[in-house]
Order: C-alpha cells, then sequence, then structure tokens
C-alpha cells in the first residue's frame, strides 16, 4: 500500500513513477478522485473564509436553506396589579433563505495523454483543480461576506470614494469597530474575540502602530512576531489572521453602478489626484474571456463574462503632459463576530468529486477518439448569515499597496 502527501508536484511525480514503474495495480479514477478529497482536507486551513463558516445541511431535494430569527423578549421590572393579568407577550421573527448552487470546471486533453496510466500532466492538471476547488468555495464565503457587510473606512473617510494615499490601517479603527459590534450586541466569534482578517500589506503596517509597539512592549510579545512575521498577537478582544487571498482593488460601487478609484502623482503639482471612473465608459468586455499565463501571454483560465478596466482609455482624455492614472489598491479587512457565516450544502453532496472522461466517452461529440478530460465538480453549496450585523468590511490603503 502506498499512502503519500499528494499536496505538491514532487510528492504526485513521486507517485506516478512508483506505481508506474513498479508494477501497482490501480484505477486512475480511483487515485485522481482521492488526490481532490485529500487535498481539500489538508489544505483548507489555508483557506481563512471558508473556514468561518458554519456548515448547516439541508435534507433530500431541498434547493436552500431556510432560516428563522427570532426577536428577543425584553425583561422589565413592572410589578402585577391584583387581580389583572398583564398584556401577553408577541412573539416575531424574520426569515432568511440561503439558496444552494453547483460548481465545477474541466480540462481537454488530447489523445497523446494516456489515461491508462498515471501520466504526469493528468497528476498535474488534478493538482491544480484541488486548489481549484476549496479556492471556488473560499471565493465564495468571500462574497458572501461582501455582500452583506457593514464598512467602515480608515482616517474617518466618509466612503470609498474619498480615501487617499495616506489612509493606513490602525488599532484604533478596529477598536471603534468592535465597540460597534458589542453595541449591536453581537458576540465575539471564538474564544471571547473577534476574529481581523487582513492581508500581509495591512499588517507591515500594523506591527508599527503606536497602540500595537505600547501592547507588545507592556507584554513582552515582540519575539515571536518579529522571528516569524504574519499576524499581530490578539489583543483587544481581536484575533489577527493573515490572508494571501488579498482584496487588492480600486473597484466600488457608487450609486448602483460600478466605479474604479484611480490616482496620479501630478508632476506639475508635486501632489497626488485622484479621480472616479465609471464602469458605463470605463469597463469593458474581454475578447475571448481567458486570463492570460503572466509568463507567456498564452491563455489560461477561462472565465465566463469577464471584464476589465480600460484606464489607458480614460488617460487619452487626459492630455496635460502631468502624469498618467493607475488603479488606487484598497485593501479590505474582514472583522468577524459570532454567526457571520453559514455555509449549507444538501446532506451527503459536502465534496467536490473529480471525473475523468476517456476517450470516446463524448461519443458524437468525439467521432474519432481525440478528446478526454478531467474536471471536478462541487454539488450544491451556499454561503449566507445568520446575523449581518456580525459583518463589518474596513477599507484602508497600506503604505505598501501602491508605488506610484
Amino acid at each position: 500500500m502506498i499512502t503519500m502527501n499528494l499536496n505538491s508536484v514532487a510528492d504526485i511525480n513521486s507517485v506516478v513513477e512508483t506505481i508506474t514503474n513498479h508494477g501497482y495495480a490501480v484505477k486512475p479514477e480511483l487515485f485522481y478522485n482521492k488526490q481532490l478529497l485529500d487535498t481539500i482536507r489538508l489544505d483548507a486551513n489555508n483557506y481563512v473564509f471558508y473556514r468561518v463558516a458554519t456548515t448547516t445541511p439541508i435534507q433530500g431535494q431541498a434547493e436552500k436553506l431556510q432560516l428563522r430569527r427570532w426577536a428577543p423578549l425584553q425583561g422589565h421590572t413592572v410589578p402585577l396589579a391584583e387581580g389583572v393579568p398583564p398584556m401577553s407577550d408577541k412573539g416575531s421573527m424574520e426569515s432568511y433563505e440561503i439558496p444552494t448552487f453547483s460548481y465545477g470546471r474541466y480540462m481537454e486533453f488530447t489523445d497523446r495523454v494516456n489515461f491508462e496510466l498515471l501520466d504526469p500532466v493528468l497528476a498535474h492538471y488534478t493538482k491544480e483543480y484541488s486548489i481549484v476547488a476549496i479556492e471556488t468555495l473560499d471565493l465564495l464565503a468571500r462574497e458572501a461576506l461582501v455582500t452583506i457587510g457593514q464598512s467602515h473606512f480608515a482616517n474617518g473617510r466618509a466612503n470609498f470614494g474619498a480615501l487617499e494615499i495616506g489612509d493606513v490601517g490602525a488599532l484604533d479603527d478596529l477598536r471603534v469597530i468592535v465597540l460597534g459590534l458589542k453595541k449591536q450586541l453581537v458576540k465575539p466569534r471564538t474564544n471571547g474575540k473577534f476574529m481581523v482578517i487582513g492581508t500581509p500589506d495591512f499588517y507591515f503596517d500594523m506591527i508599527s502602530d503606536p497602540l500595537v509597539e505600547k501592547y507588545m512592549t507592556i507584554n513582552q510579545t515582540t519575539k515571536g512576531f518579529f522571528e516569524t512575521g504574519g499576524a499581530i498577537p490578539p489583543m483587544f478582544e481581536m484575533e489577527f489572521y493573515e490572508t494571501m487571498a488579498t482584496d487588492n482593488s480600486g473597484e466600488f460601487v457608487s450609486g448602483g453602478n460600478d466605479t474604479l478609484r484611480v490616482v496620479r502623482f501630478n508632476t506639475n503639482t508635486n501632489a497626488y489626484e485622484y479621480a472616479n471612473i465609471d464602469a458605463a465608459t470605463y469597463k469593458k468586455a474581454a475578447a475571448d474571456n481567458y486570463v492570460r499565463d503572466s509568463r507567456t501571454g498564452e491563455m489560461a483560465s477561462y472565465i465566463p463574462g469577464l471584464e476589465y478596466w480600460d484606464i489607458a482609455a480614460y488617460n487619452a482624455t487626459i492630455v496635460d503632459g502631468f502624469g498618467e492614472f493607475v488603479e488606487l489598491h484598497v485593501h479590505r479587512v474582514f472583522v468577524l463576530g459570532k454567526d457571520a457565516l453559514i455555509r449549507t450544502e444538501i446532506a451527503g453532496h459536502g465534496n467536490a468529486k473529480m471525473y475523468v472522461k476517456k476517450l470516446g466517452s463524448t461519443g458524437v461529440l468525439d467521432p474519432i477518439d481525440q478528446r478526454q478530460s478531467i474536471g471536478f465538480k462541487i454539488d450544491s453549496v451556499g454561503f449566507g448569515s445568520a446575523r449581518t450585523e456580525a459583518v463589518v468590511l474596513y477599507y484602508c490603503i497600506p503604505s505598501q499597496a501602491n508605488s506610484i
């Protein structure tokens, strides 16, 4: 029996070589499917948004989870009148629905790739789809949080469209956010603490925040952080987590329309200059919906409905010669309390499944057996919240996020 960690390309190629060269009998479909499930199980802790969700399955053929949120009954100190019964309390509730959807991707290969043996090319792309599957769930979780979250802006800015370079994150802002959550009777998420999910750029600035420096000096907690980096130690009823899934964008919604905040350094005034451009004019549909490989320029991931911001077209309208506008990179930090996110799925359908289609399996669509494919599918999953007040989105511009 061969047991190996199928997380790295080296391990995958090693097990492929061992199976191929030493006569072990194994069905490729079982190998690829096991690799997908093992990788999701091993890598789940690396995806912080997916991990936040509390799983609540739905039964049978239901397509959505229905949640009920009951209004609390309030205490009072009014004494009873002799012989007179008090007025009856009344119950009330709000209803929430979380629908489920299925997700999946696939990739085709020519007949030169050998499905009868464990081909290293197939093993590599199975590994890639293992990562894409859990990344898909993580993106869905993050999108759900963004949809329901309250917004808070660094440096007291009124909205996203007013943010400027220099509006770095501050621990005092996070303390104000936590105070607001407590005023709304939101409970800490775990261990008596609220969860803060930030980017490496955000924590790069936080290490020099005056309150953080004071806290770590008094409590002598600096050694571990300075050795390993990453998130700062827990403090002020908050636990801090770092994610590489960086929200690094100047896109926001203004008046119901997609808008992009851009910036330039005006060489005439020696000052930063900002503008907000609208999607109706400057957001374009990609020619073929493919994301290019940054190294080779070749087509890679296919994304339906892919769009891009044509900042060059906006710069063409400004011909003063004092510099060009670029996207302003704003980071989103998540502050979460209890019941911030719920994940639902049909009972028994929670795992992603790998599909292997050999030559000839597509019938008349491939009449001379030239195509074969692998892919994955996630059955019926949905994300939502039972406590929308428990999600706050904190927007700031880390000092290292823009190089203008």
